[in-house]
């Protein structure tokens, strides 16, 4: 019976501590950011900045960006543009 009980312990505490590793491994959030600019590359460009500064700023230097969504439309004279993208760390 206690040989039992310590291998149903073992076993516990080995899943308690993976499921700690894998939580603590992978931290996501969704970063955004907006540019503005006469053309529209340039507000493209000020929008991913943004975007890569906001995500490093909240998960560290060594955050990791996934794919770039980016939507662009036009303001009267200048172009405005919204990017969006997961950074994990």
């Amino acid at each position: 019976m206690k040989r039992l009980s310590a291998i149903g312990l073992l076993a516990a505490v080995t899943a308690a501590s993976a499921f700690a590793q894998a939580a603590h491994a992978q931290r996501c959030m969704t970063a955004g950011g907006w540019g503005t600019g006469a053309f529209e590359g340039f507000a493209s460009f000020m929008a991913e900045a943004a975007m890569k500064n906001s995500a490093k700023a909240r998960l560290g230097d060594d955050v990791k960006i996934g794919a770039v969504k980016k939507k662009c439309e036009p303001k009267g004279l200048f172009v405005e543009c919204t990017a969006r993208a997961r950074a994990c760390r």
